[in-house]
Parts: C-alpha cells; structure tokens; sequence
C-alpha cells in the first residue's frame, strides 16, 4: 500500500463518501490550530494531500526510509493546515510549497537519512551506477566510483545544497521547480548546483586517487 494512503486514509464505499470527506477533512488538519469546521482551509488541504501524498511519500522515502516518510508526510499536511494562510499562489505552486515543508521537515532526520544512503552504497556492491542517479549529476563522477565516495561526499555538503541536489537527482525538478521549492531565484540554483558538482567531482576524484 501507498506512503500516502497509509497514512491518513483507505478506500471506502460509494455510499458513504460524504462521511468520509468529513473524516478526511478531520485527519488531514488533526492536531492543528485550524479550525477544521472551516470548510475552504480543510478542504483545499484534503485536495492537496489526495493529489500530492503520493509523490511527497515517495520523496521522504528515498531520503530517510518509509517508516519516517509516514511521519513527514502526516507532519507536512498538518504543518499546511497550520500555515495555509502564508501560502502564496504566486510564489510557486502548492506542490512546490509542500515539497518546501516536507524538505525542511527532512532536515532533521539528516542522520537517518546519511544511515540510508550508506545502506544504498553497500547495497550496490559493483553497479552504482544503475541503483542511483546521484552518481549521475556530472560527468565527472565516473560510473565505476565507489557509491560509498559520493555519500562521503555529500555528507559534506551544507543543508541546503544537500536539499538542492537530491530534489534535482532523485525528484528530476528542474531549476524553476527547485528555485520554487526552496524559495530562492532560479538563477541561484543553477550556480549551485554547478559548484555542487565541481565540488562532488573533485572529492570523489581525491579518494580515488588516494584510495
């Protein structure tokens, strides 16, 4: 079953789909500061959370496993439900506005997410290459380095370039998405993310020659 569907809801009948929009108007503001009798706040959210879950689920697994991805998913909705009024269509997207909250969220599982990347490594044992695209950022990081180099590598990366690289490798968004999801200029991205890799290659490239 889904990230997303596990965490706040399951299939029901035709019948009673209206007793089930309540609920999920309930769940997805639970624990929140809104009052959920709101009907636009909670249903706009209940909106989000049926079209975004999903993919935000997939996002927060890749990074720190399923088990917290559950948590970050549920914490993200009720983190919107909480600050739906600072949302602001003309600054980005509302998927790119929850992919903001669920990466900040991350943010604090950074050892979690360093556990599951060097089980990643071990588990690629010889084909890197095809278990990860982080090793395919820049040409620059041969196919045949060892994956544990380029963990080793962004674990040394600041926050919010570890956040830049990961949301271009693993969720394939391009610099305005990106720029959207962290709220800064896309121009900046696109700087960044080429030292990013500069700065991958060139620690990658010192293990293997001191390896």
């Amino acid at each position: 079953m889904g990230i997303g569907r596990d965490v706040m809801r399951t299939r029901t009948s035709d019948s009673g789909l209206r007793e089930h929009r309540g609920r999920r108007r309930a769940s997805v503001c639970v624990m929140s500061d809104v009052d959920v009798s709101v009907m636009p706040t909670a249903e706009v959210v209940a909106g989000w959370f049926d079209e975004h879950a999903r993919s935000l689920g997939s996002y927060a697994a890749r990074r720190v496993g399923p088990g917290l991805a559950r948590d970050i998913v549920s914490d993200t909705f009720r983190v919107a439900c909480e600050r739906f009024g600072d949302y602001d269509a003309a600054r980005g997207s509302e998927r790119a506005w929850l992919f903001g909250i669920a990466t900040n969220l991350i943010r604090h599982h950074w050892r979690s997410e360093e556990r599951r990347l060097r089980i990643q490594a071990r588990a690629a044992s010889g084909s890197p290459s095809a278990v990860d695209p982080l090793l395919r950022v820049d040409d620059r990081l041969d196919a045949s380095a060892r994956y544990e180099r380029v963990v080793d590598a962004v674990a040394t990366l600041a926050p919010d370039d570890r956040d830049l690289l990961v949301l271009i490798a693993w969720e394939q968004m391009t610099s305005r998405e990106v720029a959207d999801v962290l709220g800064i200029p896309a121009g900046t991205i696109r700087s960044r993310l080429n030292r990013i890799r500069t700065q991958l290659a060139e620690i990658v490239n010192e293990g293997e020659t001191h390896g």
